[in-house]
């Protein structure tokens, strides 16, 4: 039988080991293991909100050499928040995002990166889970940025989670020891597929391990 551990190191079938600081093995009966390569931005994708209109629409205005395209979904980053799910429209190098979820948009002149999402794929029920990690990996930038929204089958979000680089906080914010009395945030509906970012000039590495019992 797999076991896991919140000790000195998270040890999962398979994936490397993440360091921590709890100290109960967990045993499960099956994993779920995700390894998500999120890329390099390009510089021109930070900018300025040049326009905000409300808490959930704004224009943030680019460099030349952005990839954002209209109708894509995108994640807003700044130095203290992050708006997640908005949609783009693009006219040239003014990016209009709308909707969305997450902090409310930072004040007009707010320096931002535009993100457009990563498709993360992932199916599991997390009335089932024993034990739930989840880990930004980047080497070359240890102070970026990251997020990460797991859906329903309609969309729905079942748990979203701002995270940093897995050695700036020891990594023990990302492992949710359900087993062991930690509070179970994925219970409802089954998780079906995620999006993720950063907000980094250097690909990285997103991680999520879920150990579960048998249905």
């Amino acid at each position: 039988m797999p076991t896991a551990q919140k000790s000195w190191s998270f040890q999962f079938p398979g994936v490397r080991a993440f360091s921590s600081d709890g100290t109960n093995a967990v045993s499960f009966v099956g994993g779920v293991t995700v390894q998500k390569t999120l890329p390099a931005l390009v510089a021109a994708q930070t900018g300025t909100l040049t326009t905000r209109t409300d808490d959930d629409t704004g224009v943030a205005t680019l460099s030349t050499g952005h990839t954002i395209e209209s109708d894509d979904v995108v994640d807003v980053y700044w130095a203290a928040g992050v708006r997640y799910g908005m949609t783009a429209t693009v006219a040239t190098n003014a990016v209009t995002v709308d909707g969305g979820a997450g902090d409310a948009l930072p004040t007009q002149d707010t320096a931002v990166t535009v993100v457009v999402q990563t498709a993360i794929e992932i199916n599991f029920d997390g009335d089932d889970a024993q034990i739930v990690g989840v880990f930004y990996s980047n080497p070359s930038d240890t102070g970026a940025k990251a997020h990460l929204d797991l859906q329903d089958t309609d969309d729905a979000s079942i748990e979203e989670i701002d995270l940093v680089h897995d050695t700036a906080n020891g990594a023990d914010a990302g492992i949710t020891d359900i087993a062991n009395g930690d509070t179970n945030v994925y219970t409802g509906n089954r998780v079906t597929h995620g999006a993720a970012s950063h907000d980094s000039t250097s690909a990285a590495t997103l991680y999520v391990l879920v150990g579960i019992t048998a249905t």
